[in-house]
């Protein structure tokens, strides 16, 4: 018996709920075939209510062995390409362009502390405050507000009682953008072997403040104009600068 099923093709082809619900899978302790069931349920955006979609997943799962169906979603399992992340929070709150490429380099400064923080200790806090930085309102103008360190405390209250599955989900989302920019910039974010990073301990800060300053009053112009430089415009001059300069 021939069954047409649909699911996403690849990270960014997910629907809000899925990536809700794919990030809370991930940030479990499920493994192995379960985890394998679960995953494809998700995928299949199967509701409790639907029960034809329910009975086609179930025969699905029962006709086929899950290596074989995992051939049509190996994307999950290899690569974690997704750049884009939930449109809107609480309506007038909007997230950052696909990729981030409508960040500042400060905002990365930011969320970089922040992640390194959230990767550290798995403390929901430091996603409160990410979600801060990465979500902000449109101006007068219709473009992104600026971002201000100084009201960052405030703002992250606003998201303080954002559930789990939505956080996890912005992490899952930043952790995918990151991964976009460290193989763009191959120079700025090295590759280290697995066995060189698990002898070295994480950094308590990304490293990325002290490099804002450190640019400030050159090309970019004064401090406040170079970390409210375009995120992609400040690492583009930076990789061409490692190229000429290997050892500076």
């Amino acid at each position: 018996m021939k069954l047409n099923i649909t699911i996403p093709n690849e990270w960014n082809d997910l629907t809000t709920r899925q990536q809700k619900k794919i990030a809370v899978l991930l940030h479990s302790a499920i493994s192995g075939v379960v985890f394998d069931y679960k995953l494809f349920k998700i995928l299949m955006n199967v509701r409790w209510w639907q029960f034809f979609k329910y009975r086609k997943f179930l025969k699905v799962t029962r006709s086929a062995l899950f290596e074989d169906l995992k051939e049509h979603y190996s994307w999950v399992y290899t690569d974690l390409s997704l750049t884009s992340f939930i449109p809107r929070l609480k309506k007038k709150y909007i997230a950052p362009a696909d990729r981030l490429t409508n960040f500042t380099v400060d905002e990365f400064a930011h969320t970089e502390d922040l992640f390194l923080t959230w990767y550290k200790t798995n403390d929901f806090e430091a996603l409160h405050y990410l979600a801060a930085i990465l979500y902000r309102e449109n101006n007068d103008l219709g473009k992104r507000a600026e971002f201000d360190k100084n009201e960052l405390e405030k703002r992250a209250k606003l998201f303080s009682k954002l559930n789990k599955s939505t956080l996890l989900a912005i992490a899952l989302s930043y952790q995918g953008c990151k991964l976009y920019i460290t193989r763009k910039f191959p120079l700025i974010f090295p590759t280290e072997s697995k066995k060189k990073s698990k002898k070295n301990k994480l950094p308590d800060t990304s490293g990325f403040g002290k490099l804002i300053l450190h640019f400030s009053g050159q090309k970019f112009g004064t401090y406040n104009e170079t970390k409210n430089t375009n995120l992609y415009t400040f690492l583009s001059d930076f990789e061409e600068q490692l190229k000429s300069k290997p050892y500076a």
